[in-house]
């Protein structure tokens, strides 16, 4: 696994604790914790979450909130679209942290600007998708 992978995957699982904060009822924050991913993430030791961590996880439970408001139909494929709509808005607001950052390696910052211009073209092709298949 290489370290964007990785690092993508850590933000993800951190966001679920976050979240999991925000429910009152101690039965329900455990579930959500539990059906998480976001629950996951730990800080390395010593280390402190930096302005971007806060604003990935700031996307991430934005993301998961808007999942778990989505009702599903049942058809795979609409179902599929429904869901990865919200997952590259999150993913196109997580590279805007990314690129609001000084410090960020130029190889990344050009990965990261390919990767908010191919989300962008994705969710437009899947809402046209929807609307034409009426979902």
């Amino acid at each position: 696994m290489n370290r964007i992978t990785l690092a993508a995957l850590c933000i993800t699982l951190a966001c679920g604790a976050a979240f999991a904060d925000d429910v009152a009822d101690p039965a329900a924050k455990e579930s959500v914790a539990e059906d998480s991913m976001l629950g996951m993430l730990t800080m390395k030791a010593g280390a402190e979450m930096s302005e971007a961590d806060r604003g990935y996880m700031k996307s991430m439970k934005a993301m998961q909130q808007t999942l778990m408001k989505t009702e599903m139909s049942g058809d795979p494929s609409a179902d599929f679209v429904r869901v990865m709509i919200p997952h590259h808005q999150s993913a196109i607001e997580m590279i805007d942290v990314l690129l609001a950052q000084k410090d960020v390696d130029p190889e990344i910052r050009k990965m990261a600007d390919n990767m908010r211009a191919a989300q962008a073209k994705e969710i437009v092709e899947m809402q046209k998708w929807l609307e034409a298949n009426r979902q």
